[in-house]
């Protein structure tokens, strides 16, 4: 039997285009049905509030694949989406299930200050998010160095990110042996490097990052570092309720403290 009051439950999402406008998704991580990049983001429910408050699914990332295969049913491999891409739908998942503003709570660290409670407005932040330019990816993600190979860069994704916090979290607690050392910086390049000549397969991308010299992997991260201007950026301008002197407040998108 049907239950009645689920019939008229479903509250309307709202449509987001993602940073990226999906130009770097072309495996199936978003359904057929999305253009240029544009999601319906739906309301968080209870269920998904008790997920995020899950430590294990946090820790591990899977409270937000969880939460986005719910209330971003567009988006079917989560992991993949790159990790601006995530950001940007943090923020949109927090505006449509509890609004456009949030309360933070912000020490100025002036002379005499304490703790006090800031609103945020969020959808500012909608309105400036700065796009992935579409014209220039072939000229700002590539590169050749110095034995005329070319490099294809693309932008870290999410899963790759959770990657480098769990070989982070395994030597916390240790000092960083040369191997793990030189795990970090490989993960690191194998996750922002599309193509090599155009070879795909990432043993032979690791393998060749392994041999490469030094200089290469420097020239490798300056590029990629030069076209990580874009997505989201979340500094909220606020006026210090102690002194009165304007600061900028950088609001994280850490789901434990995002959502509650």
């Amino acid at each position: 039997m049907t239950n009645p009051l689920l019939a008229r439950l479903r509250i309307p999402g709202e449509t987001f285009r993602l940073p990226s406008q999906g130009l770097f998704y072309t495996n199936g991580e978003l359904t057929d049905d999305v253009h240029n990049g544009e999601v319906e983001v739906y309301p968080m429910t209870a269920l998904d509030e008790i997920v995020l408050n899950t430590p294990d699914k946090l820790i591990s990332g899977k409270a937000i694949l969880e939460v986005f295969a719910r209330c971003i049913p567009q988006i079917k491999k989560p992991d993949d989406l790159l990790a601006k891409d995530v950001d940007f739908l943090m923020l949109c998942l927090r505006i449509v299930s509890f609004g456009q503003s949030m309360d933070i709570t912000y020490d100025h660290m002036c002379d005499g200050s304490h703790n006090h409670d800031y609103k945020v407005e969020l959808y500012p932040f909608v309105k400036a998010v700065r796009e992935l330019d579409p014209t220039s990816l072939a000229r700002e993600y590539s590169l050749v160095v110095e034995n005329g190979q070319k490099v294809s860069l693309k932008p870290l994704s999410y899963g790759g990110i959770l990657e480098l916090y769990k070989v982070a979290a395994m030597t916390k607690t240790s000092d960083l042996s040369m191997a793990d050392a030189e795990q970090l910086v490989v993960d690191a390049l194998v996750g922002i490097i599309r193509e090599v000549d155009g070879i795909t397969e990432p043993l032979h991308i690791r393998e060749w990052i392994k041999a490469i010299p030094l200089g290469w992997k420097r020239q490798i991260e300056r590029v990629a570092q030069s076209v990580s201007e874009w997505g989201v950026k979340l500094d909220a301008s606020l006026v210090c309720k102690d002194c009165g002197e304007d600061m900028v407040v950088q609001i994280t998108t850490n789901p434990v403290s995002f959502f509650s």
